[in-house]
């Protein structure tokens, strides 16, 4: 893909941190990544410690976090290929970030259940979907294709830092503030991507609004599919990916219970244990 139109030139001497629109596309993702690793041993830790939910209810709080990437994972990366990138990045981390917030609020109110929590996983788990699958194919209109290379290698390796951080500071967040209260810590990271986000500069054209025949998402989603399958490459890296996600998640979302109630950690060595693991 080409960078889109008012997209600078490359970058030459590995210098990438110096470009502006990157600099905050760049701090804006990490910081929503370490909230989403923050939101990973939080949930769970309000789900055990607060509303003492059974491992089902822990479970179905994982699985609601991760399903909207099975169920609209495909279509939304259609959907978001036929439109401008950025105002979806700022609509999902807002939504991110009035969710988060709304879950402190919500207990002080009396209103906190294990359904709010798993309708709140749901939502903002909708909005990693659209936030990751939009920010992938934005970076290529900021910056040149001489530059990709590196800007990839750094989105994804703060990323992956800041995952493992997230997980440890979730725990020690939840054991200094409560469980609950530590939400505002995690909505404080879709804060930051939000502010980061509105100050790029860097404004793409307009998509121009072509009547599609009936039926057009799908037969894109189906060409996708068809691609994939096609290819060795890709279709083993979807099929490992799938089977070593499933064993995973199915780990993970028992994890927290395990640590809390059968070796009966506190919320600190339960986000150090899960973030050395990471």
């Amino acid at each position: 893909m080409r960078p889109g139109r008012g997209a600078p030139g490359a970058i030459r001497g590995g210098l990438l941190r110096r470009h502006h629109d990157f600099r905050l596309l760049w701090l804006g993702e990490t910081a929503g990544k370490f909230g989403t690793s923050v939101t990973g041993v939080a949930m769970p830790l309000i789900a055990v410690s607060t509303l003492d939910a059974g491992t089902f209810d822990v479970g179905l709080l994982t699985a609601a976090t991760w399903a909207p990437w099975l169920v609209i994972g495909l279509p939304a990366g259609a959907w978001v290929d036929r439109t401008r990138r950025r105002p979806v990045m700022l609509a999902a981390a807002a939504v991110s970030l009035v969710l988060f917030a709304a879950v402190p609020l919500a207990a002080w109110a009396g209103l906190l259940s294990v359904g709010l929590l798993v309708g709140v996983a749901l939502a903002t788990g909708t909005s990693a979907v659209f936030f990751q699958t939009a920010y992938t194919a934005y970076l290529p209109t900021i910056l040149a294709p001489e530059d990709q290379p590196e800007g990839n290698a750094k989105l994804h390796g703060s990323a992956s830092a800041a995952q493992i951080a997230g997980l440890g500071s979730g725990g020690l967040i939840a054991q200094l503030a409560g469980a609950v209260n530590g939400m505002f810590a995690n909505a404080a990271t879709f804060l930051v991507s939000l502010l980061c986000l509105s100050r790029i500069r860097h404004r793409e054209p307009r998509v121009p609004r072509t009547p599609r025949p009936r039926g057009a998402l799908a037969s894109e989603v189906g060409e996708g599919l068809r691609l994939v399958a096609r290819d060795p490459w890709l279709r083993t890296l979807t099929l490992f990916g799938a089977a070593s996600n499933l064993a995973l998640m199915g780990y993970q979302s028992i994890l927290v219970v395990f640590l809390v109630r059968t070796v009966g950690l506190d919320p600190g060595p339960v986000g150090g244990l899960v973030a050395a693991a990471g």
